[in-house]
């Protein structure tokens, strides 16, 4: 009896292919691993104290609109019927 040489190299070929497949998938496993590291974790810092302005600066004199003695501007005539 003859076996088909043709069948049987092709299931050793699949059987390779997926030995090669398992091997490449180990392989980006050990990759994937390899690539994450552990960090520490970022210690906790204390708050700087707030620091008070002295009070020196003057506040600013509020600005009048018109200086007392002056007179009131003339009227801006309208064309809504005034």
């Amino acid at each position: 009896m003859a076996i088909d040489t043709s069948a049987a190299k092709r299931i050793k070929q699949q059987e390779e292919e997926k030995k090669k497949q398992e091997e490449e998938k180990k392989k980006q496993e050990a990759n994937a691993q390899s690539k994450i590291k552990e960090i520490a974790k970022a210690k906790h810092q204390v708050k700087p104290e707030k620091v008070d302005e002295p009070a020196t600066t003057k506040a600013k004199a509020k600005r009048e609109r018109r200086p007392e003695g002056l007179e009131r501007p003339p009227e801006i005539p309208r064309r809504n019927g005034n």
